[in-house]
């Protein structure tokens, strides 16, 4: 698109959410402009969906959320700007606090969307060398293979401090502070800690920070509480001088002493729970979750899961939920193809294999709004695809080295001993989901109707 599609898209926007004086609240995922609004009443979602460029449009807990694809991210500058002043502001006589499904779910998004790109390239690295490296074709002590299997190392090792960064733009506090918070966790000095330390008189326990997802999460959320404590209380003349002094001095120890190694416990329980129900519920939890995950997509809960993928990356060097993922999206593109088939709508015939390649790709919310969100009955051939082919992953037990859309563009995060069941496993959710889809059935649409 060209930027001037991006205004005629943001004048709609707006316009049918009620004005920019009804918008509390604009940010954007993946693929996703979400509007916190003043006034649901005033936005007329189904419109929404029939402008040009958009993909779909859906409420979740009072939150419209507008699917525009990889595009958002171009387009979203030029929504704020149109908001002007209206973006920060709250109209008068509207005030409504923001539920709190939606703090979590936009809490959970803003500090892990950011740091996902950093995460993807280090993992499909880390994939691509582990494949050279099993196949023989490079030498794993060689200087070349070393270098790069650290570059594919650094962020997951230094994850707290990207963590840090996003944490304190969400919890509303300087990105540097929360920087220099996950550096100390970080700092040589206490990572060659081999006893318990300690500082003004209290035991600093030895925990090993590097890769850890929550801890720092946390301690940036207590300092965000500290910074704006001592904003309050310290004269602005004084206040850029000693607030930054007292955030460190006060939210690093009580990092070190307290809450790390309590949230790190906690972590590992939480990592250790969910491997431990995955190879529990083998086949059967495979099944429940890949059936279950393109709801979750449509609903935008998805970015849930991301935490827990992380701990586990974090605490074993490896992911189990990514195949189920993948097998997931890769049943909404067989859904999708398999409308694409049975479709008698030529445009709707293009738009739905357009739709399901880009799901096989790894971004499905084109095919979820854009075919199966309008047609119905392919969701179900979704869920059986996704079921089938996730059991199949869970009781092979594949795992990925790290994080990624999927199933084609992260395949190489998989590439091993079992890389070929992982593509077995994404042709049974492919076939299963276009077999299920063609039997079930489904009510033709005209062009008129999707647009």
């Amino acid at each position: 698109m060209k930027k001037n599609q991006y205004e005629v898209m943001s004048d709609q926007i707006l316009k049918l959410a009620g004005g920019p004086e009804n918008i509390r609240k604009a940010s954007h995922c993946f693929t996703r402009l979400r509007l916190d609004v003043a006034d649901l009443g005033k936005c007329d979602t189904e419109s929404m969906k029939q402008i040009e460029g958009v993909k779909g449009c859906v409420v979740n807990s009072g939150q419209v959320q507008v699917i525009i694809g990889k595009e958002v991210e171009d387009l979203f500058p030029v929504f704020t700007s149109k908001l002007g002043a209206f973006q920060e502001k709250e109209p008068e006589g509207t005030e409504k606090k923001e539920t709190l499904v939606n703090k979590i779910l936009n809490g959970i998004a803003g500090i892990f969307i950011p740091v996902f790109p950093a995460l993807a390239a280090s993992g499909l690295l880390k994939g691509i060398l582990l494949a050279l490296n099993f196949g023989g074709v490079v030498n794993p002590e060689g200087n070349t293979y070393t270098m790069l299997m650290m570059f594919s190392d650094a962020v997951f090792y230094f994850l707290p401090v990207l963590l840090a960064f996003s944490s304190a733009k969400v919890f509303g506090c300087k990105p540097t502070l929360a920087a220099v918070l996950a550096c100390i966790l970080l700092h040589p000095t206490y990572t060659a800690m081999t006893e318990a330390g300690s500082i003004f008189g209290l035991t600093v326990p030895v925990v090993s920070y590097s890769s850890t997802v929550f801890p720092i999460i946390v301690g940036v959320f207590i300092l965000s509480l500290i910074e704006k404590g001592c904003n309050k209380v310290i004269p602005k003349s004084f206040s850029g001088l000693f607030t930054p002094l007292i955030c460190i001095v006060i939210t690093a120890p009580i990092m070190l002493v307290v809450v790390g190694p309590v949230v790190n416990a906690l972590s590992d329980v939480i990592g250790n729970a969910v491997i431990g129900l995955y190879n529990v519920t083998g086949a059967f939890g495979g099944a429940v979750f890949g059936a279950v995950y393109p709801f979750l997509v449509f609903t935008g809960l998805h970015h849930a899961v991301v935490p827990v993928e992380l701990q586990s990356l974090a605490e074993l060097g490896y992911d189990p939920l990514l195949a189920l993922c993948a097998a997931a999206n890769a049943a909404v593109g067989g859904a999708a193809l398999m409308v694409a088939i049975d479709s008698k709508n030529k445009e709707f015939k293009g738009l739905s294999l357009s739709s399901g390649i880009t799901a096989l790709i790894g971004t499905t919310e084109p095919a979820l709004y854009g075919v199966l969100g309008i047609l119905k009955r392919p969701f179900i051939g979704a869920a059986v695809g996704g079921a089938a082919g996730s059991a199949f992953m869970a009781a092979l037990r594949i795992y990925s080295t790290g994080i990624g859309p999927v199933p084609g563009a992260g395949a190489a995060l998989f590439l091993g001993e079992k890389f070929g069941w992982y593509l077995v496993g994404i042709v049974i959710s492919v076939i299963v989901a276009m077999v299920v889809t063609h039997f079930v059935r489904f009510e033709d649409v005209k062009l008129e109707d999707q647009k």
